[in-house]
């Protein structure tokens, strides 16, 4: 059902994207033209990334081109913050990306993540540093995080718990 609903919303875009196209061909039809090819762009290529998210499996927040685009910048997994298990990351390492998201910059940390009553193991993760915590938040600090039970890997830093010195 949704499937067909993203497949209509794709050949509504594509329907309004060759009528936005034929209207901005003439002078007089260029008022209605360019915004009815606005339109259908946008509907072509939302309907398009979802339908394909959907065929490629992906269900959660993450999937999809958008949700890529999200993880690489370290917006991502968000949605673990309260919902996944809980577990306290030790950083071994971290280095500036060289990407910022809205004045914010996304630092790329190596994480050593012990899970409460399991054997420690390390994370390679992507995440925006607020920054009132850039003095707080270095190597040899303990950060709350939250991790996918189905993917340990998947986690999120909790920055509402402040960061606390190895002990």
């Amino acid at each position: 059902m949704a499937r067909n609903a993203l497949l209509v919303a794709a050949a509504a875009g594509l329907v309004l994207l060759i009528g936005g196209v034929f209207g901005m061909s003439s002078l007089s039809t260029m008022s209605w033209g360019v915004p009815i090819f606005v339109i259908g762009l946008f509907l072509l290529i939302i309907g398009v990334t979802a339908f394909v998210a959907r065929l490629a499996g992906g269900q959660g927040p993450s999937t999809g081109v958008l949700g890529r685009m999200k993880d690489f910048m370290g917006t991502g997994n968000q949605e673990l913050i309260g919902t996944g298990v809980p577990c306290r990351a030790l950083i071994t390492a971290m280095r500036d990306t060289g990407t910022m998201v809205n004045d914010q910059v996304v630092v790329a940390f190596d994480l050593q993540v012990q899970p409460e009553g399991g054997r420690p193991y390390p994370v390679n993760h992507r995440q925006i540093l607020p920054r009132l915590l850039m003095g707080a938040v270095l190597p040899g600090r303990v950060v709350q995080i939250w991790a996918d039970p189905a993917d340990p890997q998947r986690l999120a830093i909790d920055w509402s718990a402040l960061p606390a010195q190895n002990l």
